[in-house]
């Protein structure tokens, strides 16, 4: 669906997720407001509660185009696949919403510090911090080594489509089904026809979305093997140089 964004995104030099950029602003701006209503609090100080209550109003402003951004990702990387930390990240932010619009009515009817305020200020931070750390759990949950040269068409195809699920040639939707040695790399034949029509070990149509020659050409399915083959299922020493 939204293949064109990213592709054009791509030839202009941006082949990246595009929402964590923009999680920065409404996370930073939670982070600012707690710190800055809990010193006004301790230190007395009234602008500095008018200040937090100011980053509030830009925080819940901005959490709807990065919740956008993020959808677009969502669907993008991982094919709309609903992995439990993309559950709690969406349910989160959703939760995020309610807390930032209770505390910015409650600081404009009874104060930017009063405690039913400071309440929801402090509820607001400690959710950013588990978007933030579900967040972590997609991108740091393993380790992959540094494509050669000759592998690089691959690694970037394997980055763009396959990552979101298959991190470091593992597999996040289960745990018993990794990338890493699975039978369809026997050969190129098995895993082409593989990616175009998934099934699961029992024959069954798993959640992994087909794709066909339209989003993976024939080109870049061989190139994508050949990353797999000999990256991913390469040992760490190998990339290492000895190490």
């Amino acid at each position: 669906m939204f293949d064109p964004v990213y592709q054009f995104l791509e030839r202009i030099g941006y082949p990246h997720p595009i929402h964590p950029s923009e999680t920065h602003i409404p996370i930073g701006l939670v982070v600012g407001a707690f710190f800055f209503v809990w010193v006004a609090l301790f230190f007395r100080r009234s602008r500095l509660a008018l200040t937090a209550w100011h980053c509030l109003i830009l925080a819940f402003i901005f959490v709807f185009p990065t919740m956008i951004l993020g959808f677009m990702d969502w669907q993008h990387y991982f094919a709309g696949v609903w992995l439990f930390p993309i559950k709690m990240k969406f349910t989160l932010a959703c939760f995020l919403l309610v807390l930032l619009f209770t505390a910015i009515v409650l600081g404009n009817k009874f104060g930017t510090n009063s405690k039913s305020a400071l309440t929801f200020y402090t509820l607001s931070f400690l959710t950013v911090v588990f978007i933030g750390y579900f967040g972590g759990q997609l991108v740091y949950s393993g380790w992959t080594p540094a494509a050669t040269k000759e592998y690089q068409a691959g690694e970037k195809i394997f980055k763009s489509r396959c990552s979101g699920c298959h991190p470091h040639g593992g597999n996040i939707i289960d745990s018993n089904l990794p990338l890493r040695g699975a039978p369809q790399l026997k050969d190129t034949e098995t895993f082409v026809a593989f990616i175009r029509n998934p099934k699961r070990p029992d024959g069954s149509s798993g959640i992994m979305p087909p794709f066909p020659e339209l989003k993976v050409s024939q080109q870049q399915a061989m190139e994508l093997y050949q990353y797999t083959l000999h990256v991913l299922e390469n040992p760490r020493m190998k990339y290492l140089g000895g190490k």
